[in-house]
């Protein structure tokens, strides 16, 4: 009977251990998305190479709230939000923004879109996202690909800026 007893006890061990161990597994780890997250594309002068990484006047904030905010610099003039929303970790490489109002892709308005992210060197983040349709309902069934780099605040003010 203790024999029994003794490995219905042990059997219940392994299997809370088992359990516990798979739900370790299962829960992702949060990435540090928190940040102002600045636009960048790859400049070339040659056709076939993707050249050096150059920014754009196009930031993302994402806030430890879960608030989203995109906003663009117009050169010379205002700054204008773009869109805005919430946004949750989904995954070890995904993210979910729940867009309320987007003016650059209003058919993200009042919906769920999905963004895989790569974390790279440098602060610097590869996001992926797909889009459906258009507007207007055409069909576009498009990944769109964008590179981010953290923003960053130096050491000391910089004596080139211009204010």
């Amino acid at each position: 009977m203790k024999r029994k007893y003794f490995f219905t006890m042990l059997a219940a061990v392994l299997l809370a251990v088992t359990g516990a161990k798979a739900q370790e597994n299962a829960r992702f780890k949060p990435a540090n998305l928190v940040g102002i997250w600045q636009l960048c594309h790859y400049v070339s002068e040659i056709p076939d190479v993707p050249g050096m990484l150059r920014p754009s006047n196009t930031f993302k904030v994402l806030s430890d709230d879960g608030r989203i905010v995109n906003f663009t610099i117009i050169p010379g003039s205002d700054a204008i939000i773009t869109g805005y929303g919430t946004y949750e970790q989904l995954t070890d490489n995904s993210y979910k923004e729940s867009i309320e109002k987007n003016i650059h892709l209003p058919m993200l308005d009042h919906k769920d879109n999905v963004l895989e992210f790569e974390m790279g060197e440098d602060g610097v983040m590869y996001l992926k996202y797909f889009i459906s349709k258009d507007l207007n309902g055409n069909e576009l069934n498009t990944w769109f690909h964008e590179t981010w780099k953290r923003v960053s605040m130096p050491d000391k003010f910089p004596e080139d800026i211009v204010r």
